[in-house]
């Protein structure tokens, strides 16, 4: 190959960028208030159950185990930008025992749940109470920060087993 070659190729490589970061800065350009808001998704799970797998209109939002949740986030679910008192979602999870009770096998529940007021954009928390009750949050930031409406963090019943981790046999 030439230099001329070289040189035109080159010259092709950095046209094409070109075009690609126009067409990337276009999109970035879109108008903020239009279509939907984007929300991550975390869960908070206050049963002795552990939580296999959960979803939310069909969107997979992760796992959960045993008084536990709000430290991970699933990406993403659509939601309108202004809340209205019809809003809901549906939501569909397993579970199962967890330690120290047996394992029973795995049980599938839905439920379509109201999606509470939200005033400002966030993330979508969404909390496994007692008796399958389900509560869905758009918050931004986490359950128990200042403002929450919904209830704070689980907590582990006095005589709950510590969950090992990876780390902790280290």
């Amino acid at each position: 190959m030439n230099a001329f070659q070289i040189g035109r190729q080159y010259l092709r490589q950095l046209l094409s960028l070109l075009v690609l970061a126009v067409l990337l800065v276009g999109c970035k350009a879109e108008e903020p208030d239009k279509g939907p808001a984007t929300a991550s998704i975390s869960a908070y799970n206050h049963t002795a159950d552990y939580i296999h797998q959960f979803y939310i209109d069909g969107t997979w939002g992760g796992n959960a185990r045993a008084y536990g949740g709000g430290g991970g986030f699933v990406c993403c679910i659509s939601y309108p930008r202004e809340w209205r008192p019809d809003l809901t979602a549906t939501v569909r999870w397993s579970t199962s025992a967890s330690k120290p009770n047996p394992y029973t096998g795995t049980t599938w529940h839905e439920k379509v749940v109201p999606i509470e007021y939200y005033d400002k954009l966030g993330s979508l928390n969404v909390h496994f109470l007692p008796n399958n009750q389900v509560r869905l949050l758009i918050w931004n930031g986490s359950a128990g920060s200042k403002g929450y409406r919904g209830p704070d963090a689980p907590e582990k019943p006095a005589g709950w087993p510590k969950t090992l981790y990876l780390e902790d046999l280290k």
